[in-house]
């Protein structure tokens, strides 16, 4: 109980909301981290000693359908926990999975971070499937509701994100970015002129080159418009790889084109983040939700987790030093594993911890200060 009257407080500092509403997300962070499961049946169970566990299943489904969440808040205290300052490397990219025969799809925009991507804007799609331009808009208007463009260093994006319409819009907003084409995507020097495959502007490469195309060159969409473009190109696989894309190839505007293969390569970061959302943290996919209002609902608790728990382990680290290496040179531990396994022992333990915990807590209350000690 100390645990969850402590963690409610922090989190009224930061929202100011209803302390009915702030103190079922405390309770709620505190079962998820204990449990390390998104299974509403399962965290009903620790959600609240002494009530019935179908009371507290009916508690978090109302929670679920109901509570109005002010997501341009939440979004704001998200991007207060991320340990760095801006200018952002910001990722667009979506996961997806099926409960039974229904998808659940969600369109996330995060922050690069040492290696881990921080969530704080996401929307959820009503059907499996890729998104459209008019949802990457979306997703990415409720991120500038947070952050400026001015404070934004690129926006990268897989494949996926790669429409006249989308790339159009992104320079309008006049926000750099640098999204990955297909290889088999046709490239025009000018509106009026020939056009060729990109991967046959590549093919001269050795392994490991690259080379920037000269001057700009034509995006052309379905609908017959074009978007102006500089080119990228590097050459990742051998000439007799099979069924493997022989090449990354990147569109850019708004920086230097030298710089957009070392930026794009930060997209990883945010299948890093998912991972630790799913299979090796939270495990995501077991929530059984598929209704779009109470999934995004479910991601936004999640967010805040996720950001307390990669603080906590960054300080860790920071103290204990950091987690050990495998014989194939890879860290045992994620710091985002690091943190959920020192929060997860806290509230585990039969004898409390009061003193420990508050000392992860001052890691939400004031992340900045928390990591500038010792």
């Amino acid at each position: 109980m100390q645990y969850v009257q402590s963690l409610t407080g922090v989190l009224s500092d930061h929202l100011g909301w209803h302390r009915a509403r702030l103190k079922f997300m405390a309770r709620f962070t505190s079962a998820l981290l204990k449990l390390t499961t998104t299974n509403l049946r399962e965290i009903a169970v620790a959600l609240k000693a002494g009530v019935k566990e179908d009371s507290n299943y009916r508690r978090i489904r109302r929670f679920l359908s109901d509570y109005e969440v002010g997501f341009a808040t939440l979004g704001r205290l998200l991007i207060r926990l991320l340990p760095q300052k801006p200018p952002y490397t910001v990722i667009l990219d979506r996961t997806e999975w099926y409960f039974g025969e229904t998808p659940v799809n969600i369109l996330m925009v995060s922050v690069a971070h040492k290696g881990i991507a921080f969530p704080v804007s996401w929307i959820v799609l009503p059907d499996g499937g890729s998104s459209s331009a008019k949802a990457q808009r979306k997703a990415l208007r409720r991120f500038f509701d947070i952050v400026d463009t001015e404070e934004v260093e690129v926006v990268v994006g897989d494949r996926e994100f790669i429409s006249t319409e989308w790339l159009s819009w992104l320079q309008a907003q006049e926000v750099p970015f640098a999204v990955r084409l297909r290889s088999d995507r046709r490239i025009w020097r000018s509106p009026e002129g020939p056009s060729l495959p990109a991967r046959m502007f590549a093919r001269p490469l050795a392994v490991g080159t690259e080379k920037v195309l000269d001057g700009t060159r034509h995006l052309f969409g379905t609908d017959g418009e074009h978007v102006e473009v500089r080119v990228v190109m590097r050459r990742i696989a051998a000439r007799s790889s099979e069924n493997k894309d022989q090449f990354l190839i990147l569109v850019t505007r708004g920086l230097d084109p030298e710089e957009a293969t070392a930026l794009y390569e930060q997209r990883w970061e945010i299948e890093t983040m998912f991972g630790a959302l799913k299979s090796r943290g939270y495990n995501l996919e077991k929530t059984h939700l598929t209704e779009p209002d109470r999934v995004q609902r479910l991601i936004g608790l999640l967010a805040l987790a996720f950001a307390w728990t990669h603080i906590v382990g960054e300080q860790r680290a920071k103290r204990e030093g950091l987690p050990r290496k495998k014989s194939h040179g890879r860290r045992q531990r994620s710091l985002f594993r690091y943190g959920l396994d020192r929060l997860r022992g806290i509230l585990t333990t039969p004898e409390p911890q009061p003193a420990a915990f508050l000392d992860c807590l001052r890691g939400l209350r004031s992340p900045t200060a928390f990591l500038s000690c010792t």
